[in-house]
């Protein structure tokens, strides 16, 4: 019985190898994904910090902006 018990073991966690390349193709889209939010996310936390450091100073108008950035 106990070499019924392994053998049947054995075959239900056997994968195919299709399927480990869809676990893994998977995989790396949700790791790309999580990245593309940390940036996001880093990108957000820098715009607050320089809300925090220009709060109260004056800014720029938008016609001299473009001619700066020649728009």
């Amino acid at each position: 019985m106990r070499t019924a018990v392994l053998k049947s073991k054995s075959t239900v966690n056997h994968k195919s190898g299709a399927d480990i390349d869809r676990q893994i193709h998977r995989g790396k889209t949700v790791l790309r994904e999580l990245k593309a939010a940390l940036e996001d996310l880093e990108d957000r936390r820098e715009l607050a910090a320089a809300k925090r450091r220009n709060a109260g100073k004056p800014g720029t108008p938008l016609r001299q902006a473009a001619k700066e950035l020649r728009f």
